[in-house]
């Protein structure tokens, strides 16, 4: 497990993030395999990333992601790639700082290009679990997928832009004490854009 810099954000989950995909429509066009353009190491900030939950909303100044994608043609949508770090800065939620673990490394993978756009491909970055807690121990809270298996965040990679979407999953809370701000059972959504360095393009074979 590894553990975030002081004033993490839960918003780890994904990344996470990661590689930003959105849910795919029925409507979407699969593809067998990928191209990645440069690929190999890369990393990636985001702004103001956030962490909604019913009762309340987690915001951070930014975010930074690190990882590794496969390079050339040919490549496997599954698993195209992996998040090895993630951190958060000046987070909060109702003026309270957290300390986040996540677990890592998280899988980015690709599923579809968006119908809608051409330049958007659809995927999700899965292996999900993460766990929240403040210094004086006013919140605490564990986020995992439905039934406590691993969680998946879902959203696209942008070609135009190069940056990594994430914005929808099924994240829940496993387990919270925290004021009634979060509560076992609560979705929670991760919204964030990440700037990739070097900027990356994923095409379908």
């Amino acid at each position: 497990m590894r553990k975030f810099t002081r004033r993490a954000a839960v918003a780890a989950v994904a990344a996470t993030a990661a590689l930003g995909f959105s849910a795919a429509s029925a409507a979407a066009t699969s593809a067998g395999t990928w191209t990645v353009t440069p690929g190999g190491a890369f990393s990636a900030n985001a702004s103001q990333p956030t962490l909604s939950v019913p009762n309340a909303q987690l915001v951070c100044a930014s975010s930074d992601a690190g990882g590794d994608l496969k390079t050339g043609s040919g490549n496997a949508g599954a698993g195209l790639g992996s998040i090895d770090s993630l951190t958060f800065s000046g987070c909060s939620l109702a003026g309270i700082s957290f300390d986040v673990t996540v677990s890592s490394p998280l899988s980015i993978n690709a599923e579809s290009v968006d119908p809608s756009n051409p330049d958007r491909v659809i995927g999700s970055i899965s292996g999900i679990t993460a766990s929240i807690s403040d210094a004086d121990g006013l919140c605490t809270a564990s986020f995992a997928g439905p039934g406590g298996g691993d969680a998946t965040v879902t959203g696209y990679f942008d070609n135009a832009t190069h940056q990594l979407v994430v914005n929808g999953g099924n994240l829940q809370a496993t387990e919270a004490n925290c004021l009634g701000l979060i509560n076992a059972g609560d979705s929670a959504i991760f919204n964030a854009a990440y700037d990739t360095d070097p900027a990356q393009t994923i095409t379908a074979d």
